[in-house]
């Protein structure tokens, strides 16, 4: 199985902006979970609009038989999802409450900019012992000191060298300095 790639706060800071920060109402897919904006009033059409008195089925109480007794499915009501096609979609009126407490989570913690997070990740990609779990984390701590660097570290069996510290330090400095 292929395991999610590791993603500093930066950049889910940008995501969660950039999804939730609209504060307009939505309607969010109960299948895969995407947003979409309401469809405009003319593209949905009316429930009484679907089905008038002449057309609807009279029954006087007596159930009928016969090989007309088999309902078609109901046609799905309301748009499709943009993302899976599916029509399980909830009307979510402005930004719900849990998602307002991530994006706060998220402001509160994050330091950096999705662009300096990614140029952190790169710049300390490309040495010996840091994969993008420790790259990702970097831009998430940004150390400063080589006991941060070393804290981070901390788990592995394996102690990074000077060199590999101040390379890391040099990074997160080059890539936070306004």
């Amino acid at each position: 199985m292929d395991e999610p790639q590791p993603v500093p706060l930066g950049v889910v800071k940008g995501l969660l902006e950039a999804e939730l920060g609209n504060r307009e109402n939505k309607h969010r897919c109960r299948d895969c979970g995407h947003f979409q904006p309401l469809p405009e009033e003319s593209e949905e059409p009316d429930v009484e609009e679907l089905e008038t008195p002449e057309e609807a089925p009279v029954t006087n109480g007596e159930e009928q038989s016969g090989p007309e007794e088999a309902e078609a499915p109901e046609p799905p009501k309301g748009p499709p999802c943009n993302s899976c096609g599916s029509h399980n979609l909830d009307l979510i009126e402005q930004i719900q409450y849990e998602h307002r407490l991530a994006l706060d989570h998220v402001r509160h913690l994050t330091r950096v900019t999705s662009e300096q997070a990614e140029g952190i990740m790169q710049a300390v990609g490309g040495l010996e012992h840091v994969d993008d779990f420790y790259a990702a984390k970097i831009a998430d701590i940004l150390p400063t000191h080589p006991n941060d660097v070393r804290a981070i570290f901390a788990r592995e069996r394996f102690s990074l060298g000077q060199e590999e510290i101040n390379a890391i330090i040099a990074a997160v400095q080059e890539h936070t300095e306004a």
